[in-house]
């Protein structure tokens, strides 16, 4: 006696398991290789961490039709943008302490404020 299954295939259906299909336009399906030396790998390599996608044909992809690609911030970069965040939050509160107390009385700490952004531009500007 043949034991009874209690799943159905979806083959029966027409349908399938998995992912779906992508759509023509979307299939990538012409293959162009490329031979690198060691010197010109290790600069694709470079460059491809550099920019922040997520695989090697990506970036070649993007590089060859769109030759532009802006790279994303570095850790020093996006340290710099979340100190000039926290900057200008702390500055807003010091503006608003010099319209009540009058600036003549918080110019020691406008000049400390200044000093502080004078330096993060300096480090943006010399990039």
């Amino acid at each position: 006696m043949k034991p009874k299954t209690t799943a159905k295939s979806n083959l029966r259906n027409g349908n399938r398991n998995g992912r779906p299909a992508l759509p023509e336009n979307e299939k990538q399906s012409i293959i162009r290789p490329t031979k690198f030396n060691k010197e010109q790998d290790a600069v694709l390599m470079e460059n491809f961490h550099r920019s922040g996608l997520s695989c090697v044909s990506e970036y070649i992809r993007a590089v060859s039709l769109n030759p532009k690609i802006v790279p994303r911030l570095t850790e020093e970069e996006l340290r710099i943008a979340r100190a000039l965040s926290g900057f200008s939050n702390n500055f807003n509160q010091f503006v608003r302490l010099c319209h009540i107390h009058g600036l003549e009385a918080m110019a020691a700490e406008a000049e400390f404020y200044l000093g502080k952004f004078r330096c993060l531009f300096g480090k943006f500007n010399n990039d």
